[in-house]
């Protein structure tokens, strides 16, 4: 039953980028998703599951540094965005509806939708704070499901076994290491972007 589950978190959360990335329905993206998987299993066994991780590592890492370059290079420096958050919190329903309106002057704001003014559940209203009711129930969320993905997940389990003990200890606690840097770089830069 766990497995099931943890396997519904990951394919639903696929199946959302999927969406998010190409407009594809997220429910064709469930479908597509696990047909990718039995193919490239059942054609190379393993070593297929191996080499897709590292081609899957490749690819996040590239959209990672791209998107940190594009934010904070290119286009934004840090001083420049903490500027930004700090001005959208004090402003008001009236002026956030002229920052998103069209060149007629029509107003296309929602505050269900789009980031503007203060966020209700921080800390003041800000968007520079740890304390946030939303961001505590994601990681509550985030920890329980991860959990389970690597106590059920069996791919965990037979990349463990296959490896000698001491290469298995030392590569999960260094994977552990180096994978806390995808999230928190394309969390910060795509949320940063999206506001």
């Amino acid at each position: 039953m766990a497995n099931i589950i943890v396997t519904s978190m990951l394919l639903l959360g696929g199946a959302a980028t999927v969406q998010a990335l190409t407009g594809m329905d997220y429910r064709l993206a469930s479908f597509f998703i696990p047909w990718g998987v039995i193919l490239y299993t059942a054609a190379g066994g393993l070593k297929a599951t191996f080499i897709a991780s590292y081609i899957h590592t490749a690819i996040i890492f590239g959209v990672l540094i791209t998107m940190i370059t594009m934010v904070y290079i290119k286009v934004y420096s840090s001083d420049e965005i903490y500027n930004l958050l700090d001005n959208t919190v004090s402003a008001s329903p009236e002026q956030c509806a002229e920052v998103y309106s069209y060149s007629n002057g029509t107003s296309f704001y929602d505050e269900a939708t789009y980031a503007c003014g203060a966020v209700s559940g921080n800390n003041s209203g800000s968007y520079w704070t740890m304390v946030s009711s939303g961001g505590l129930m994601f990681g509550i969320i985030y920890i329980v499901g991860n959990f389970g993905t690597v106590f059920v997940d069996q791919s965990y389990w037979q990349s463990a076994i296959a490896a000698k003990p001491t290469s298995a200890a030392r590569g999960y606690l260094l994977g552990g290491i180096c994978w806390f840097a995808i999230p928190f770089s394309l969390a910060t830069s795509l949320g940063l972007t999206s506001t």
